[in-house]
């Protein structure tokens, strides 16, 4: 078993970066590159290949051990489907409703047709109540959280290293459970997984020394991760073999899962769709609040490590399920009233310092204050001969790998 996941780990980790290197030289003639508008920060146009080199890391990984397939063949089906139709919203911006049919007919075909029955049957003690089995509503909540993890971590995915790190904490997450019990091929995977991530963040992390070769991920990547995470995580948590408590490996998710409750319910309850896009994700209010995306990047690994090891030690206490609710929801909404509490603080301190200097340039929001009327011309300026010809103007044509807005930033 160790023989594997390091052949796994090694074998992507190999093969994705290469790949992702020599795709970023085709991204300008496929249309693979971001450029940067709406709720998006960074400047100029980068390459969107990362997925596809991931893609093609975890499919060599895992053609190196035949013996081990298993589940793999339906679940690298999924993966090429999401994967492509990824990429083709990262070069059409294809509508919402097109990506979201997608992820419902994957993550259907692999809960039908798996052989073995990656579905969320029960969701365990987690009430203090007794199992809640699901029954005949297994299927629809299981499609329903598939598709949930993967525009999870395609929401995370808003700045250099997010859904890359938080993906990698959560594949070497997994590997600490007793991995045994799952099903054939799916422990390779997870370590094939870790290796194209972390292969990926040679592109991405937020450090000053990648910026040449600066690379995005994509919904490609994004939706692969989700996709593989879930259907571990699925399998994991479920049947007489199961590795763990459902609600205890939602920690490995933690981030994600839950950024994407507060995005979905904030969005609802504003009359909105839930996959609109916006810059109000928890990575956007600590942005807001004056961090840094090498600040923001490593709290957000280092919190991921803590939640997984918090699921881990409570699975191997045999703590109630109820307690690792109770904690789950507590830690939730810690971080996100923190976040939040962040922005605003930060928000009152730029309004109160503009307040102040418009009060002292003499025009302030003072009640009853009237600015007089002008009533002398103003002065005239003596023009020189060569203030009257101005420097000429060049325009300068896009550059693929032009900084982001935050490289300035990086440590």
């Amino acid at each position: 078993m160790n023989g594997s996941i390091i052949t796994a780990l090694t074998v992507a980790a190999l093969v994705t970066a290469p790949v992702i290197y020599g795709l970023r030289k085709l991204a300008p003639r496929l249309g693979l590159l971001d450029v940067a508008r709406g709720h998006k920060m960074h400047i100029g146009a980068v390459p969107l290949v990362g997925g596809l080199g991931m893609l093609v890391g975890l499919m060599a990984a895992l053609i190196v051990l035949p013996d081990r397939l298993g589940n793999v063949p339906v679940f690298m089906t999924g993966a090429v489907l999401l994967v492509l139709t990824g990429a083709l919203d990262d070069r059409f911006d294809l509508p919402a409703r097109v990506r979201i049919l997608v992820h419902v007919a994957v993550a259907t075909l692999v809960v039908m047709t798996s052989s073995h029955g990656v579905r969320l049957e029960t969701l365990g003690d987690f009430l203090g109540t007794g199992p809640v089995h699901l029954g005949l509503a297994s299927v629809p909540v299981t499609v329903f959280v598939m598709v949930a993890a993967i525009n999870a971590f395609n929401m995370l995915d808003g700045l250099d290293g997010l859904a890359g790190g938080v993906s990698l904490v959560a594949s070497l997450g997994l590997l600490c459970f007793p991995m045994g019990a799952l099903p054939p091929g799916l422990v390779p995977v997870v370590a094939a997984l870790a290796g194209a991530t972390l292969a990926f963040l040679v592109f991405n992390a937020p450090v000053r020394w990648n910026r040449p070769v600066r690379t995005f991920m994509g919904d490609a990547g994004s939706t692969l991760i989700g996709y593989t995470l879930a259907v571990v995580i699925l399998a994991a948590s479920q049947g007489p073999s199961r590795i763990a408590a459902p609600i205890n490996t939602v920690w490995i998710l933690f981030v994600p899962a839950t950024d994407l409750i507060q995005c979905f319910s904030r969005r609802i309850a504003a009359g909105r769709s839930p996959f609109s896009a916006d810059r109000h994700h928890l990575h956007h209010e600590l942005r807001d609040a004056g961090w840094t995306v090498t600040a923001i990047f490593s709290v957000y690994a280092v919190l991921s490590v803590v939640a997984g090891a918090v699921g881990i030690l409570l699975e191997r206490t045999h703590a109630p399920e109820w307690l690792s609710f109770l904690m789950l929801l507590g830690g939730a909404a810690a971080f996100t009233a923190y976040a939040r509490h962040l922005a605003a603080r930060n928000q009152g301190r730029l309004l109160h310092d503009e307040h102040h200097s418009r009060l002292a340039d003499g025009h302030g929001d003072v009640p009853g204050f009237i600015p007089a009327p002008q009533t002398s011309a103003p002065a005239l300026k003596v023009m020189t001969f060569h203030d009257e010809l101005p420097r000429p103007t060049r325009l300068v044509p896009p550059v693929v790998d032009l900084p982001h807005q935050e490289d300035e930033e990086v440590a």
